[in-house]
C-alpha cells in the first residue's frame, strides 16, 4: 500500500508545514479527493495561489487512479475552487478570491427543471421571495451611485427594443436583477440572484419569447419605487411582474409538452 506523503505548492511550503492528504478507500475516489481539498481549504493547509501536485503525484499520495485524479480536478474547477495554468509553471492552482460563481448551482436547478424534478413556479417564488429581500436591503442600502447604475441599464435596454435590437434570450437583460442585488452590497445575495435569474432567462431562452411591451415601464416603476425608499411598494410591483413571467413561461411550456413528437 503507498503511503501519504506532503505535496508542495507554488508558495515553496515547507516539507514540515505542507498539507498532506491520505488515500483513498471509496468506490467514489473522486469525490473523497474532493472533499481532502475542500477540508484543507477550511483549514488554512491550502491557500489561494497554491499548487496542486502533478497529476501522477497526486495519484500517488490518493493512491488511487490517474483518472480519478482527473475527474476530480475537473470537478473542482467546475466548482472554482482550482483553475488550470498552462506553460512551464502551469498546473493545477487554488483559485484567489474573485466575484462569486453562481454557474454550478443555475445549471444544476435548470437540469432538476428539465427532469421534473423541480417546477417553473417553485424557482419563480424562490425568486420571487429572494428580489423581495433584495429589494429591502437595497432600498436601505443602496446608493445614488447604485440607483443611477440600475437606470442607465434601464435607458440602455429601452434604446435596445426601441430600436429591435432587444432580446430576452439575452445574458444582458438579466443585468436589471444584478444591479438590485449588488445594491445590497451583499455578495450572497447577488450570487443567489444571480442564479435563479439565469435559471429563468434559460428557460425563457427555450421558449424564443417575445418581450413585453410593459417591461421597461415596470422596471423604471421598481426604480422609482427604490429611490424613494419604498421598499414594499418596490416588492409588490417586482412580485407581480414575475408572476406574470411565470404564468408566460408555464403556459409557453405547456404547449411544448403537448405538441406531437416529430418522428425519428
Amino acid at each position: 500500500m503507498r503511503h501519504s506523503a506532503p505535496i508542495h505548492t507554488a508558495q515553496a511550503q515547507s516539507q514540515d508545514s505542507a498539507p498532506v492528504f491520505q488515500p483513498v478507500r471509496t468506490r467514489r475516489g473522486f469525490e473523497a479527493i474532493c472533499d481532502q481539498v475542500r477540508k484543507q481549504l477550511a483549514s488554512g493547509e491550502l491557500r489561494p495561489g497554491d499548487r496542486l501536485p502533478a497529476e501522477k503525484d497526486l495519484a500517488e499520495q490518493f493512491d488511487i487512479s490517474r483518472s480519478s485524479v482527473r475527474e476530480a480536478l475537473r470537478s473542482l474547477e467546475a466548482a472554482s475552487l482550482v483553475e488550470a495554468r498552462t506553460g512551464v509553471h502551469g498546473g493545477f492552482f487554488i483559485r484567489k478570491p474573485t466575484a462569486i460563481s453562481s454557474d454550478g448551482f443555475a445549471q444544476t436547478v435548470q437540469d432538476m427543471v428539465s427532469l421534473g424534478q423541480v417546477s417553473i413556479a417553485d424557482v419563480t417564488e424562490a425568486r420571487i421571495e429572494l428580489m423581495g429581500v433584495a429589494i429591502r436591503l437595497a432600498s436601505v442600502r443602496g446608493t445614488e451611485e447604485d440607483f443611477g447604475a440600475i437606470d442607465a441599464d434601464i435607458r440602455h435596454h429601452t434604446e435596445l427594443f426601441r430600436t429591435g435590437g432587444g432580446s430576452r434570450n439575452t445574458k444582458s437583460v438579466i443585468e436589471f436583477y444584478r444591479l438590485i442585488a449588488r445594491a445590497t452590497h451583499n455578495a450572497v445575495i447577488v450570487m443567489m440572484v444571480d442564479a435563479l435569474s439565469e435559471i429563468i432567462r434559460t428557460l425563457l431562452a427555450r421558449v424564443d419569447p417575445q418581450p413585453r411591451k410593459d417591461l421597461m415601464q415596470v422596471r423604471r416603476k421598481v426604480l422609482a419605487l427604490m429611490r424613494a425608499r419604498d421598499a414594499e411598494g418596490a416588492a409588490k410591483a417586482m412580485a407581480l411582474h414575475l408572476r406574470r413571467v411565470n404564468d408566460y413561461l408555464e403556459s409557453e411550456y405547456e404547449k411544448t409538452r403537448s405538441a406531437p413528437r416529430s418522428a425519428p
